[in-house]
């Protein structure tokens, strides 16, 4: 069930200057180095990109959502993936240290202006999930997040995990991401939160070679629309 939506309140001076420092949590989130060109689906990234952007835009309806994609070997896509959607192609195609810049800059503004609508464009951060109960607890995200649980958290800590983000995820002011990778959806299921209302998808990876193309040129495309 979606939450009401609501026209986000202006945020006091104290608030708009947090969201303005607020850095990257390497605490909860690991950012895997780049790898080296793959061929990858381009349903496959489009599946990805509709669930991350379903409910976190142009105004948040769903804080928190979370997707299993149960095959494995998909290092390479989800990165691919991952560096998309974090801006990483839109700042290698900046053209230049300044433009660079400039692209951070705008991005940490858009970040602060709590009445602004959120655009596909609009970059995320991204990482794969680490850390502890503690360092869950504490997180907040400074901007549309998506988190990538692979084999590095047990099954038992990865339901701690989603308990707590699903718990807290009312009071996150952007949208939170977290795909369960490798695993079914049944590492998930926890017998002491019955009656949770969280709605878990299951993201099917297509095998149709003739729908592959190379990651560079996927990104490249998305990143030029």
């Amino acid at each position: 069930m979606q939450e009401p939506t609501a026209r986000a309140p202006r945020p006091s001076v104290s608030a708009w200057t947090r969201s303005l420092l607020a850095r990257f949590d390497g605490a909860v989130l690991r950012v895997a180095p780049p790898r080296a060109s793959a061929s990858t689906s381009v349903t496959g990234l489009a599946a990805l990109q509709a669930w991350c952007f379903a409910g976190a835009l142009p105004r948040v309806e769903q804080r928190f959502t979370v997707a299993t994609l149960a095959e494995a070997g998909l290092a390479h896509e989800i990165d691919a993936f991952s560096r998309h959607l974090d801006g990483t192609d839109q700042l290698a195609a900046a053209g230049g240290r300044w433009a660079g810049l400039w692209l951070r800059l705008r991005v940490k503004l858009n970040d602060a202006l709590a009445w602004r609508a959120r655009r596909p464009s609009d970059p995320w951060d991204a990482g794969y999930l680490i850390g502890d109960a503690q360092a869950w607890q504490r997180f907040q995200p400074r901007r549309a997040t998506l988190m990538v649980a692979d084999g590095h958290l047990s099954d038992a800590a990865l339901r701690e995990a989603v308990r707590i983000l699903q718990s807290n995820s009312a009071g996150y002011r952007h949208p939170v991401r977290l795909l369960v990778v490798g695993r079914s959806i049944d590492a998930l299921a926890w017998s002491s939160t019955p009656s949770s209302s969280l709605a878990i998808r299951e993201i099917a990876w297509p095998s149709d070679a003739a729908a592959r193309v190379s990651v560079a040129s996927a990104s490249t495309a998305s990143a030029s629309r």
